[in-house]
């Protein structure tokens, strides 16, 4: 299966992106004349060629001087010269091996956005980046992320299938050293310079381009070509995989040889010493083992090893970087680690491993228990503060009778006190202990005291208490 890898110039470039982490992606085809790839057979035509631009090509641009035979253009073509760039025709031979022929320019079909194939990580300068080095992409990485800056460079013609009914995005886009938002995209589109060069080859409505910005993530953010994947891997062409039992990460087209990595990771998590520790520890000196690390939902980074054999090199290089990132989990903020192995004769193994904590360091569990201590200790603490409150208080229960006795208005009706009528509290008569209640309207008997006038005659007199209940009861 084919890679594409990164040397080591890009993973500096990485590294000096700060917390951005974007690439920048350069388009790589082009409808130029000097392009052989465009032209019949491979090469440029001679001097005394006769040019023959097809109906339905796209615009051809000539941004240095050329002299040629014959040109044969097309009812509706177009042809773009360069700044001070001179078309020359000559009737002069040149008799180099394929000259004086006809040279038919190829090129018709527009380019597909999605297609890996179609673009190249730059350096600093521009320059696409070679593939000798152990840090790679992963396929539907090498298309624009949505935080990567998308070049489409000066002195080019471009012939652009944007593919239909989709949302793309970048975080940087520049076309011909103009930079673009998205609305001034959208504008250009609408141009017939900007309709000549990003179409929709299947005839639909061109699919949205939006430009978002950088990333602001220490810990890296997600590609977001995640959902493209059958789109970008369709017209991928994968090759023998040369192990039993191989496999395919999230984001490869093909299938692999070798071990995958998946890990957690916390606030303290940077995707920048991860790389710089891959590199320099693991992948240093390697001659046929490649890494590539993505950013995978649900916060989880995934590191995928494999090699150009059958992945046991690149399997003993991804247990190795196991075990120490297990060690070392504290130092990169990882949590748990999941290994799988896909190479060689053996059957496809997976391992889970939750790093122990560090020496004085809670894991979950322990942090667990000591919420529920607390809640318990919380609880016996109400519990005893409520007693003591109650002992405090005398109280010995929730009641209305109680609150009544602490200054409350619990209000019987009128009343006198003993010490009103002669003879109550000195071992007088006992029928005259009675109380006024309002429950009962019964007035009091003649005689029951000794002087009458003194009652008051809105007084109303318990029945049971009355004289007459007192004769009864004598009498029985």
């Amino acid at each position: 299966m084919e890679l594409w890898y990164l040397s080591n110039v890009t993973l500096l470039v990485l590294l000096m992106a700060g917390s951005s982490f974007a690439l920048t992606k350069k388009w790589l085809p082009n409808t130029n004349f000097d392009n052989p790839m465009n032209w019949e057979g491979g090469h440029l035509p001679c001097k005394n060629d006769r040019l023959v631009l097809p109906e339905d090509s796209p615009a051809v641009y000539i941004q240095a001087d050329q002299t040629i035979q014959e040109l044969v253009l097309p009812m509706s073509g177009e042809l773009i010269l360069g700044d001070n760039t001179v078309l020359s025709f000559s009737q002069s031979v040149d008799t180099s091996p394929g000259c004086g022929k006809d040279a038919r320019y190829v090129r018709k079909d527009a380019k597909k956005w999605l297609s890996p194939e179609n673009w190249c990580v730059t350096d600093d300068s521009g320059d696409c980046i070679g593939s000798t080095a152990n840090l790679g992409l992963l396929d539907t990485e090498r298309v624009p992320c949505m935080y990567d800056e998308a070049i489409f460079p000066a002195q080019k013609e471009f012939y652009v299938d944007l593919e239909s009914n989709m949302n793309l995005f970048v975080g940087k886009l520049t076309i011909a050293g103009v930079e673009y938002t998205t609305s001034s995209f959208a504008t250009f589109r609408r141009t017939p310079r900007g309709q000549s060069q990003f179409i929709s080859d299947d005839g639909g409505s061109v699919s949205t381009l939006t430009v978002k910005g950088t990333c602001s993530e220490a810990f890296g953010c997600m590609c977001g070509n995640e959902q493209l994947q059958k789109v970008i891997c369709e017209n991928k062409i994968c090759g023998v995989t040369n192990c039993s039992s191989p496999l395919r990460p999230t984001g490869a087209c093909c299938d692999m040889c070798g071990a995958w990595l998946a890990f957690g990771y916390d606030r303290s998590f940077r995707m920048e010493k991860l790389k710089q520790d891959l590199t320099d520890s693991y992948l240093k000196g390697q001659t046929s083992v490649k890494a590539m690390v993505s950013v995978q939902p649900k916060e989880n980074i995934q590191v995928v090893f494999t090699d150009k054999y059958d992945g046991e090199q690149a399997t003993q290089v991804a247990k190795t970087f196991e075990t120490n990132l297990v060690k070392k989990k504290r130092d990169f903020g990882i949590t748990k680690v999941t290994f799988q192995k896909f190479s060689g004769p053996d059957v496809v193994t997976v391992r889970v491993i939750t790093p122990a904590p560090h020496k004085g360091e809670l894991g979950s569990g322990g942090i667990a228990g000591i919420v529920i201590a607390i809640m318990v200790i919380l609880a016996i603490m109400m519990v005893v503060g409520f007693m003591l409150w109650r002992r405090r208080t005398g109280s010995s229960g929730f009641s209305i009778f109680n609150r009544a006795e602490k200054g409350g208005d619990l209000e019987l009706g009128a009343s006198i006190g003993y010490d009103d009528f002669p003879g109550i509290n000195d071992g007088g008569d006992a029928s005259m202990r009675g109380f006024d209640n309002p429950m009962y309207e019964s007035s009091g008997k003649n005689g029951v005291y000794s002087d009458p006038s003194k009652v008051d005659p809105t007084i109303k007199f318990n029945p049971v208490y009355s004289t007459e209940g007192i004769e009864e009861d004598s009498v029985m």
